[in-house]
């Protein structure tokens, strides 16, 4: 396994960062998570040694990406502002979080010479939220910011609750998510509605944001990951966290993850079902982005003639605009250039005198 990196908060040294890195890949922990364990396996009977498997995994499946993981201060109160730990300020909340993974990206990506690289992020739980907060924001961020979320081409949520405009199944959530790692009591619900409503706003910005961009060339591909086992939590019972409805976003089919909500984004082999289709998923939008820029470069220097594309590049060009292609009785196939005198041909230019 991976040592434990020296500081929890921030990007960090990458995970893996190889020379020809056309991606950047950022995880993103959730409630009471953590940079490395929250994506490490534990020791099984099968197999003993933990997994930190976005170094130790997912490089072989995607060999071009720089990966990081990204940590925080994930108490319940920075979720739930003025809920918890007195010594929490109010005022630390999400959005805090949000803005300071934005922060981390354009430095980073400023300081390697990588501003115009592809971005993906894979987050857990409520980290989902604090990455739908950071691609959403829509004031108060400069232009780098802008030019990096604008970068964003991909998300992979596990677990995270996408649970629409309702606070109270907002609140409802909150006290499942509490359950799994302290006693914690129903009566909470009201008071949780009110604190709930910032995550409600998150999730109304993100989806529209991503239904704008999904009418660009520039949208962004999604996957929402469910658990497929219940949580026992400390109180007596048990229960799906994040259900299947809670964590899947409109028009996207979401997948099912055999694991309970805390366990799920742990895996401890390349086998593994969840990381099979994850690692696939990642994988293929790589890869689609290496055809789309083919294609640009294709593109490049072409001309369009009505419903035909020529993507030859042009040489010697003088200066000729356009130039419309017909066919006349007399002449058979003509050319009518728009653009200076300069630019025709002598054989143009003859012919028209002689018409003259």
């Amino acid at each position: 396994m991976s040592s434990m990196m020296e500081d929890p908060c921030g990007l960090g040294k990458p995970v893996t960062d190889p020379k020809d890195a056309k991606v950047d890949i950022v995880f993103v922990h959730g409630l009471n998570g953590n940079r490395i364990t929250t994506w490490t396996s534990n020791p099984s009977d099968e197999n003993p040694d933990p997994v930190f498997w976005p170094k130790d995994l997912l490089p072989s499946k995607c060999p071009n990406a720089r990966i990081f993981s990204y940590g925080y201060n994930a108490s319940i109160a920075h979720f739930y502002p003025l809920f918890g730990p007195k010594n929490v300020p109010p005022t630390m909340s999400i959005g805090n979080h949000s803005s300071a993974l934005l922060d981390d990206l354009v430095g980073v990506r400023s300081r390697t010479d990588s501003k115009d690289r592809p971005l993906i992020f894979v987050a857990h739980s409520l980290g989902g939220l604090v990455c739908a907060d950071a691609v959403s924001k829509q004031l108060g961020v400069d232009n780098a910011k802008k030019d990096l979320v604008a970068k964003v081409c991909g998300m992979i949520f596990l677990g995270t609750p996408f649970a629409g405009s309702k606070q109270a199944r907002w609140a409802e959530i909150a006290i499942k998510l509490m359950s799994t790692i302290s006693n914690t009591n129903e009566n909470l619900v009201k008071d949780l509605e009110e604190r709930s409503k910032t995550l409600a706003e998150i999730n109304s910005n993100f989806t529209q944001l991503v239904k704008a961009r999904d009418r660009t060339p520039h949208w962004i591909e999604i996957a929402c990951y469910f658990e497929g086992l219940p949580t026992i939590g400390k109180r007596k019972g048990s229960a799906f966290i994040v259900d299947k409805d809670s964590a899947t976003l409109p028009g996207i089919a979401p997948v099912s993850i055999e694991k309970n909500h805390v366990n799920m984004p742990k895996f401890d082999g390349e086998y593994r079902p969840g990381f099979i289709s994850i690692s696939d998923k990642l994988s293929r939008w790589i890869q689609d982005l290496d055809r789309k820029d083919d294609e640009d470069k294709q593109k490049a220097g072409g001309i369009n003639i009505g419903s035909t594309n020529y993507h030859a590049p042009i040489t010697r060009n003088d200066g000729v605009v356009a130039a419309t292609i017909f066919s006349t009785q007399k002449d058979g196939l003509r050319t009518v250039y728009y653009g200076s005198q300069k630019n025709r041909s002598r054989s143009d230019q003859s012919e028209s005198d002689n018409e003259d």
